[in-house]
């Protein structure tokens, strides 16, 4: 058996978890790439496996950190590496799966060393967004980094306020240091699941839809009941951010719920426009089982 890992990406809501469990389960384990499902305690709207699915296939790298601790690129690649090379001593085969381009970027171009910011330098850059608000701040690291800008979200603060500390420190784009050329041995066989968009925006505004009825709105609560703040790294994302908001009296129920489908529908856009740019995927249809089985078993066992 060659030693490959598989990697499987998609938009949210694509159906990779399903693929990714019926793949693995002959002889595989599930690393997560999913910047939002490493947190504790944030199950409902990070859509984690199930308790069934868990069991089903080992799971790595889900549940790991507090919402108010901060697991970057440089930590994801670090960690996603030493399970790699612990499940290749096993014979088992690795399966990369998730949404969080940054992530799958991080191992498969590497990352240069991004110099330690002072601390002087981040409580500016955090003044800054303060005084100005988050928006106009976004609007100069679209003016020095574009190219990071167009790949995160307006209000997505931990990565605005990184991206700048950054370039306020070394004077250069935050994007210059990710390397284009790999830094490990690894070898990938590269899957991408495609939908067409009006499906794929359809069943992001289901989902959404079940996790409300599954407790979004409670397990929000609880989190900041357990005394995560609003702005901790967790609780800035798509689903809690846009709850805090209704259960602080600043939106409606109604209005929450269909920001969280809007906002949604614009990541998974965006994670669209992301994986194109990765050389040597392999596209599929979410339903193509049957195909991705034997692009995978060709290059592992032949």
């Amino acid at each position: 058996m060659n030693n490959y890992s598989v990697i499987i990406l998609g938009p949210t809501a694509s159906g990779k978890t399903a693929l990714s469990l019926e793949l693995a389960s002959f002889g595989g384990e599930i690393i997560s790439v999913d910047s939002r499902q490493v947190y504790k305690y944030m199950d409902i709207g990070t859509a984690k496996p199930s308790k069934e699915e868990l069991l089903k296939v080992p799971h790595h790298l889900i549940s790991i950190v507090e919402p108010d601790e901060k697991f970057t690129a440089g930590l994801f690649k670090r960690e996603s590496e030493k399970l790699i090379n612990a499940l290749y001593q096993k014979n088992k085969i690795p399966f990369l799966v998730g949404g969080t381009g940054l992530y799958f970027n991080s191992i498969l171009y590497g990352l240069s060393s991004i110099p330690v910011v002072p601390n002087e330098i981040r409580s500016f850059v955090d003044r800054k967004i303060e005084l100005r608000g988050l928006e106009r701040v976004y609007n100069i690291l679209e003016k020095i980094d574009s190219t990071y800008a167009n790949k995160i979200h307006k209000n997505d603060k931990q990565r605005i306020s990184r991206a700048i500390e950054v370039f306020y420190f070394t004077k250069k784009p935050f994007s210059s240091f990710f390397n284009e050329r790999p830094n490990n041995n690894f070898q990938f066989i590269k899957i991408g699941i495609n939908m067409e968009r009006e499906l794929l925006y359809k069943r992001v505004d289901l989902r959404v839809d079940q996790m409300i009825k599954d407790g979004l709105i409670d397990e929000t609560e609880n989190l900041l009941k357990m005394g995560y703040k609003k702005d901790s790294p967790g609780m800035k994302t798509i689903g809690y951010s846009e709850i805090v908001d209704y259960l602080e009296n600043r939106t409606s129920k109604d209005e929450a719920i269909e920001l969280i489908k809007r906002n949604t529908r614009h990541y998974a856009k965006r994670q669209v426009t992301w994986f194109k740019k990765i050389d040597g995927i392999y596209w599929f249809n979410s339903d193509e089982h049957e195909k991705i089985k034997k692009i995978i078993n060709e290059k592992i066992f032949f």
